[in-house]
């Protein structure tokens, strides 16, 4: 039996998200082999172990963690796989939602991103329902996660930056005058990459606070800006044969 302090908030945070879903006691019943006034009782908590929670969790998306996040009113540092999910399946939802938690306006949305008009509100509307994006009563939009929050590795958000955005980074031109980055070559175990991420994390919320100074400093003129970090092992192979290949092309144009 789950008996701990806050189980009421998590349950009612856990009943929302059922009730957004559109999955009533007789779908998550049939889900889960059993009968409907069985679930009843454990959507009120009674007879409602972890693991038959983590079961419910499992079919909405969620997991423990995210209802916990939630019952106590934090803003969420990572997607739930249903948010993931839905960002993952419409571009232009998870462009609208992904400018609004950097501090787009409705206005930045319409002038920088060509987007408005009924095709605007429907994306407003669909990450408010997704718990996603809060509209104040003057329209203003505010997201409900961190401006850290993260993706699963793997998971569909993942997937869709590989095949897209990720191609849009490698395609820059890192040569122009308005790029900085910081590029090297090293030797180093899984378990150094690993810290180099962790680093990488941290390295982010201090990057944040960097961009909030800049902005409240108001300056003229503000572009949106690209930054990716990454940590990956080198094909050693692919490198020699490439700076084989170029030594070739210089050695058959001196001839």
């Amino acid at each position: 039996m789950i008996e701990r302090p806050g189980v009421a908030a998590i349950l009612d945070e856990l009943r929302r998200e059922l009730k957004r879903q559109g999955l009533r006691a007789g779908a998550l019943a049939a889900k889960l082999d059993v009968a409907e006034p069985t679930v009843r009782r454990w959507l009120r908590g009674e007879g409602l172990t972890l693991a038959r929670l983590d079961q419910i969790c499992a079919i909405t998306g969620l997991d423990l963690r995210d209802l916990i996040s939630r019952s106590y009113g934090d803003e969420p540092d990572r997607f739930t796989l249903a948010q993931e999910r839905t960002l993952a399946a419409d571009r232009g939802l998870a462009l609208t939602f992904f400018a609004i938690l950097h501090g787009a306006r409705r206005q930045d949305l319409e002038q920088d991103f060509g987007l408005s008009g009924e095709r605007l509100d429907r994306y407003i509307e669909r990450l408010r329902r997704l718990d996603l994006v809060d509209i104040a009563p003057n329209g203003r939009l505010r997201a409900r996660t961190r401006r850290t929050v993260r993706w699963r590795r793997g998971g569909p958000l993942s997937v869709a930056f590989e095949k897209t955005v990720k191609q849009y980074f490698l395609g820059m031109n890192f040569g122009s005058r308005d790029a900085r980055y910081v590029s090297d070559m090293m030797r180093v175990s899984e378990a150094g990459r690993a810290r180099i991420l962790a680093l990488f994390e941290a390295l982010r919320e201090d990057i944040h606070l960097i961009v909030e100074q800049d902005q409240s400093a108001r300056m003229e003129t503000y572009d949106w800006t690209g930054l990716l970090m990454l940590v990956h092992p080198l094909d050693t192979g692919a490198v020699t044969r490439e700076w084989r290949a170029s030594q070739a092309e210089s050695e058959a144009a001196d001839r």
